[in-house]
């Protein structure tokens, strides 16, 4: 098995779900998590205390990773997810277990913007908790917060996950030069505009009403837009769509985790 220290692809890719747990930890427990990434562990025996938590890869990157995370520290994360009171004695029952997977989805929707970003495209999705031994490397992350102390989670990468990770950086590396670069290469006018700000808009959605309907909204009045909840959110250029998103929280303000992008050529077209 290979050696996973930093600089190596495998290292990139845990330190990845490392601060997507950091971050969605801190926005959705409200509170300041921080997470480290620890040193290689030998695999511990099966633990039935443990909740198992797959993660499904597919794309630039083929395999899967387990996060797993001890019983007592799973019922606490979910309690404080939920907004319940730290009740050590309490059940992990299946709403508990339910809003602890959707926490860690979160997060392993963060980590696939930043596995993209250094791999390729891919799809990284959680599944439902199970049993998995398949064999491979296990890392720990430590996450931490002042008021809960710190609570060790484990992290394996299949072997195939390993193999599939050293295969995409070479092919990240073995890119020409002239190919890397010609995605694109600003002419001498284009970098002239480069510094320019550009103000961005965020669309949840569209209605039209009649002049009556807009004279007739007053305080209160609640305007339906044509947009399911679950259905990515528009990134506008002035009146020109250059990306689509989830909306996210970032220090209190509203913000937007890209899922689809223009060709970096067609968005300068459109400017």
């Amino acid at each position: 098995m290979p050696t996973i220290s930093p600089g190596t692809p495998q290292y990139s890719f845990a330190d990845a779900i490392g601060k997507a747990m950091s971050d969605v930890f801190s926005q959705a427990l409200s509170s300041s998590w921080k997470v480290a990434l620890g040193p290689e562990q030998a695999s511990q025996k099966p633990d039935a205390s443990r909740l198992r938590f797959p993660i499904l890869l597919s794309g630039a990157l083929e395999g899967n990773a387990l996060l797993q995370v001890r019983g007592t520290d799973a019922l606490l994360l979910a309690q404080i997810f939920l907004g319940e009171p730290a009740e050590p004695s309490a059940e992990l029952n299946a709403d508990r277990k339910d809003a602890l997977e959707e926490l860690l989805r979160q997060v392993v929707g963060c980590a696939e913007t930043a596995f993209k970003s250094i791999f390729g495209e891919l799809k990284a999705q959680l599944a439902h908790a199970g049993d998995d031994d398949s064999p491979g490397v296990t890392l720990s992350l430590t996450a931490s917060e002042a008021s809960c102390g710190m609570l060790p989670m484990e992290l394996r990468m299949s072997s195939q996950l390993l193999t599939s990770l050293d295969a995409a950086a070479r092919s990240v590396d073995e890119v020409p030069a002239e190919q890397s670069g010609a995605l694109l290469q600003p002419d001498d006018n284009l970098k002239l505009l480069l510094g320019v700000h550009l103000n961005l808009t965020l669309r949840f959605g569209q209605r039209v009403l009649t002049l009556r309907e807009i004279l007739d909204l007053t305080s209160g009045s609640v305007v339906e837009l044509d947009r399911q909840v679950q259905e990515p959110v528009d990134l506008l250029l002035g009146d020109r769509l250059i990306a689509r998103g989830e909306v996210v929280i970032v220090d209190g303000n509203y913000g937007i985790r890209v899922t689809e992008v223009e060709d970096p050529r067609q968005r300068i077209q459109r400017i």
